[in-house]
């Protein structure tokens, strides 16, 4: 190669890797002020090459409204959809780009695409239908269409008027059809009993969660719609506080996620098992249970932890070459936030970054 390539490719390489890494952790924050209204401050804490440069206030949201909840970031777990929007765990969408909230309803969300934000509404008093929001268009709708259907699987519920509770197969225009007798007993939530999380592997198959009368017991089973067939997938001991949610993590893989604890469901190799780190995000995995220091924070490729601080799991975030958690001070049984770490890469180091109180850390968007 002559001196006109290799200069070529020099300045390619200069292009290529000397271009500055923006990116935004989105945190929300109490307004102290706002009383029964319980109003949050959505913040974009700004850093380049993981080096914090300053935040913004987004906007401020009303996570109350006639004595009932409103928009609420706090509850479930948010999604950020191309790089913009907030979909909060309760089904609300705010335009973190252009600082103001799309849709304030109430709706379970099932699927991003095609520009759009499809739901799945299951009400006593609303019914059962498909909801769909087009951020192009700006509209919000309930899908006409009978034969619509945004997720596999087929109509499944939990009867928790019995106990322990049972399965239910609902096909269309036909008699409902028993397909568990003994589906476990549940949890128990803050506004009574919940569904025991389930999820659909195809059309015929699911896997749901079974938990023991005392909920010292869980129980992961695989039951086949067609053929009525269920199979035990493993058992494991302490399970953790409602509510819990389900992950895929990879193929043949899921994820159990409670509050203080997590759960691999290996489908191919039928096991079960409790998790000491949770699963690898970027490269970025947190020690689930706090040592007297803390959680230790592990990053692939490194030759051990990069650092320990104690923090909670819903308080920790990864992004590409970035991590962010909530820091706190453990006194007894009462912790303490202390501001926020983030880890830079360049410097490979955490770096305190002022904050007051967090209320959820939300989640990286890059800019």
């Amino acid at each position: 190669m002559n001196r006109f390539g290799l200069l070529f490719f020099g300045l390619l390489y200069v292009v290529l890797y000397s271009q500055d890494r923006k990116q935004a952790l989105i945190v929300t924050h109490m307004d102290n002020k706002s009383g029964n209204a319980f109003k949050q401050k959505i913040y974009a804490y700004r850093f380049i090459n993981g080096s914090f440069t300053g935040r913004e206030e987004l906007l401020v949201v009303q996570g109350k409204k006639d004595g009932k909840d409103y928009i609420r970031t706090d509850i479930g777990k948010p999604t950020i959809y191309k790089n913009r929007y907030l979909i909060t765990g309760i089904g609300n969408i705010i335009d973190l780009k252009e600082k103001k909230v799309l849709f304030d309803g109430r709706a379970r969300l099932v699927a991003c695409r095609n520009d759009s934000a499809i739901f799945y509404t299951n009400d006593i008093f609303k019914g059962k239908f498909y909801s769909v929001y087009n951020f192009k268009t700006g509209s919000y709708g309930e899908v006409k269409q009978y034969s619509f259907k945004a997720i596999i699987g087929q109509d499944v519920e939990f009867d928790k008027n019995v106990s322990p509770y049972k399965i239910y197969l609902y096909p269309p225009n036909k008699p409902k059809i028993e397909l568990v007798s003994d589906a476990g007993y549940g949890q128990r939530g803050k506004d009574g009993p919940e569904d025991p999380p389930l999820m659909w592997l195809n059309n015929d198959e699911f896997f749901y969660v079974w938990f023991s009368k005392d909920g010292k017991e869980m129980a992961v089973y695989v039951v086949n719609a067609t053929t009525k067939k269920i199979e035990l997938i493993g058992k494991v001991s302490g399970p953790g506080q409602a509510p819990a949610y389900i992950e895929k993590a990879d193929t043949d893989l899921y994820l159990l996620h409670f509050q203080d604890k997590q759960f691999k469901i290996d489908l191919k190799n039928k096991k079960v098992e409790e998790m000491t780190f949770t699963y690898p995000a970027f490269g970025f995995s947190a020690e689930i249970k706090s040592g007297p220091k803390g959680k230790r924070i592990l990053l692939k490729d490194e030759p051990k932890e990069i650092g320990v601080f104690h923090f909670r799991l819903s308080n920790f975030s990864a992004h590409n070459k970035i991590c962010g958690l909530v820091k706190e001070i453990v006194a007894g049984e009462d912790s303490y936030q202390q501001g926020m770490a983030v880890w830079n890469d360049v410097k490979k180091k955490f770096e305190n970054v002022d904050a007051e109180d967090v209320i959820t850390m939300i989640g990286w968007i890059e800019e």
